[in-house]
């Protein structure tokens, strides 16, 4: 009984050691990360008619083709160039942008024939529409620390 009186405690260390490391909980590890965070900026240019509000939205996810989450805003049209500011996005996040010019005020895109726009719009990266909305690919833009900032010409 001697003999395996000292081997005990041993074996009772490597037991605890082997089973993995030991996770305290502490106000710092239940925390969420810190996350860094910047403005995107879009400024608009390019109206004919100076009235109406310009309606964007601002679509982001981590990566392509995770689950987006999406913020709206909008602006009086008063001048020749409006700016929509996007606060506190997420550093490193995929975004973009898509927006219209709602001239008669029903805050919805018109559609005319074949579904084609009767008011203006836009897309972030000035990604052209062609027989349809551009490629994702050409309105993407990545987050980064900083400025964020676009000049989008809207027809």
């Amino acid at each position: 009984m001697r003999l395996l009186s000292p081997a005990l405690p041993m074996i009772s260390i490597a037991l605890f050691l082997a089973s993995g490391p030991l996770v305290v909980a502490s106000p710092s590890v239940v925390q969420a990360p810190h996350v860094r965070l910047a403005q995107v900026e879009f400024a608009f240019k390019g109206f004919a008619n100076q009235s109406g509000r310009e309606m964007a939205q601002l679509t982001c996810a981590d990566r392509p083709g995770d689950r987006a989450r999406s913020v709206a805003a909008q602006v009086d049209v008063r001048g020749p160039q409006v700016v929509i500011r996007f606060p506190d996005q997420r550093i490193g996040q995929v975004c973009s942008m898509r927006a219209f010019r709602d001239v008669n005020g029903n805050q919805q895109l018109d559609l005319g024939t074949f579904g084609i726009p009767k008011e203006p719009f836009a897309f972030s990266n000035n990604a052209k529409a062609q027989f349809g909305p551009p490629k994702p690919e050409a309105t993407r833009f990545v987050v980064r620390e900083g400025q964020n900032s676009q000049t989008i010409t809207i027809g």
